[in-house]
């Protein structure tokens, strides 16, 4: 696996450094267009209204133009000429000029004049409009040669809406004093000036300080929902985002037309600016997508083409470790490197294999030679205690106790191999069995006949054989102490559970204690076994001693 990861996390890197440069070079690319996209946007929204604005205000220019060339005619008729001149001169406009509803003419102190289109308009309706208007705040507007005050605005008579212009001159050392109204059809405006085809989503209107509607493209002239909160009347072009008097965001644009409040205001539904920001998200998603795809792709042909091998190579390596070789894929679709060190890997397992199976002959053959040198040693030692025991009985009273101490512990011995060899091969000894023997055997040879002696030992204990041969031999050296001093009460040799991994060793007597403990073999013994004393002797007993198995 460290392979593997190692590998993965090469390509990892690799893919780091290629895609991180590459990612930050997307981003400021589509940073860049994003904000170019979006001046340019502005520059055509703002254009769109500067369009308007020029139409509009030529628009306007001419409309007033004409009500001036109206009223500077009516003036430059004399006398009493006048009286009929002006009429006729007020029904020529209005007859002349599609979109002119009404005008109304006065020149310094002659009785003014009038002339509207049909019976829409009334005489009435007209003064009614231009008392209104005269006392509104005016421009001061050069139409050619002339120097006029205008005012305009948009005002409902019954069931129609019409544009109001409305100019003034005052009274010079040579001109008389001029007044004139103007009233346009909306309707007819509309129609006839054209504001021009209004992409969807756009709505541009002509409007009275961003409150009145007087024409309109994309929303009717009525319908006030699009109008900005929060107008602006700036004389400059500008741009800003608002929320409409419905509550939706959109961006508007203005520009005046005319002072003080005649203004071309356009509404435009952020459709595109969304456009934009989605398509910056593309632009800028779709390199690191595409380098994310590329690595997914190459993730899995190297795994697919590898990692697959390296994994074939790992897995013989984990079999070989755990004693079931086994062969790394060679096939010749592997990369050559990869082939190649799969091959040198076989050839190893292979060569291992050999060596493990020569190493296994040689430790069985050992292992014959070892069982079969116990064997003989085993068969050696009843060899030599029965030439003892043939001596013992050939001997006197008084050396055959020597020669029955000798015996027992050849016996000991003889018996601690049978036991390890009971089954064909070295093994622990258990200790039970091995006790029973050795105290049976030290009652029928020391004293025959009196089980004076006795053993007791857990029957779940083993011990390897150069720990039970020492043991069983200091029990033969209790057993020779007792005797030779004299004692014929019974001994006990006692062995305890004791904690995790240890025995208890007690030697305990009927009613008094015995020093056979005490002597040089008896310590020797007792340290080739690992003992520790744990209590010393008192009384009966000769003493407890820990030991470890």
């Amino acid at each position: 696996m460290t392979a593997i990861r190692t590998v993965r996390g090469r390509l990892l890197a690799l893919m780091v450094l290629v895609i991180v440069p590459i990612a930050v070079i997307t981003a400021v690319t589509a940073v860049a267009t994003y904000r170019s996209v979006l001046s340019s946007l502005e520059a055509s929204q703002l254009q769109t209204v500067g369009n308007f604005a020029v139409r509009t205000r030529v628009w306007y220019r001419e409309s007033l133009r004409v009500v001036l060339t109206a009223t500077a005619s009516v003036a430059a008729v004399a006398g009493e000429a006048s009286a009929d001149a002006c009429p006729a001169i007020a029904r020529q406009i209005v007859d002349d000029n599609i979109g002119i509803s009404a005008i109304a003419i006065r020149v310094g102190d002659r009785p003014g004049c009038s002339a509207s289109e049909g019976d829409h308009v009334s005489a009435e309706d007209i003064r009614g409009v231009i008392e209104t208007y005269r006392d509104q705040t005016r421009s001061t507007t050069w139409i050619g040669s002339e120097l006029a005050d205008a005012s305009y605005g948009v005002t409902q008579i019954g069931a129609r809406r019409f544009m109001v212009i409305y100019a003034r001159r005052a009274a010079g050392p040579q001109t008389q004093e001029m007044e004139s109204l103007l009233l346009m059809s909306a309707d007819i405006i509309d129609r006839a000036y054209a504001l021009g085809p209004v992409s969807p989503g756009i709505t541009v209107g002509i409007v009275r300080d961003s409150r009145d509607v007087i024409v309109a493209r994309g929303a009717d002239e009525g319908d006030t929902d699009w109008l900005p909160l929060d107008g602006r009347t700036s004389p400059q072009l500008q741009r800003w985002q608002s929320l409409s008097r419905s509550g939706a965001t959109a961006t508007y644009a203005t520009q005046r037309v005319a002072e003080p409040d005649l203004y071309v205001l356009a509404r435009f539904d952020q459709q595109a600016e969304r456009a934009a920001f989605m398509q910056f998200i593309a632009l800028l998603l779709t390199p690191l997508v595409t380098l994310m795809v590329l690595f997914a792709v190459y993730s899995l042909a190297i795994d697919a083409n590898i990692v697959r091998w390296i994994r074939g190579i790992e897995a013989a390596a984990v079999a070989r470790a755990s004693q079931q070789p086994r062969l790394a894929p060679v096939e010749p679709t592997m990369p050559d490197d990869i082939r190649r060190v799969s091959e040198a890997f076989n050839a190893l397992v292979t060569d291992q294999a050999e060596r493990v199976e020569r190493l296994n002959l040689t430790i069985g053959a050992n292992r014959h030679l070892v069982r079969e040198l116990h064997h003989r040693v085993k068969n050696s030692l009843q060899v030599v205690q029965s030439y003892i025991s043939l001596a013992r009985r050939q001997q006197d009273t008084a050396h055959r106790p020597v020669l029955a101490a000798i015996e027992a512990k050849v016996q000991v011995l003889s018996s601690a191999y049978r036991h390890a060899l009971a089954l064909g091969e070295m093994r622990p000894v258990e200790l039970k069995p091995f006790l029973d023997e050795v105290s049976a055997m030290l009652n029928g040879l020391m004293q025959a006949g009196k089980p004076w002696i006795s053993t007791v030992a857990p029957d779940d204990v083993a011990l390897v054989v150069d720990r039970a041969i020492p043991l069983g031999l200091l029990v033969v050296e209790i057993a020779s102490h007792a005797i030779h001093e004299g004692y014929e009460n019974h001994v006990v040799v006692e062995i305890s559970g004791g904690s995790e991994g240890h025995l208890i060793l007690s030697v305990v007597t009927d009613d008094r204690r015995i020093g056979a403990l005490e002597t040089k073999i008896a310590r020797g013994l007792l340290r080739q076994i690992g003992a520790t004393r744990m209590e010393a002797a008192d009384g009966a007993s000769a003493g407890r001693w820990d030991l470890p198995v």
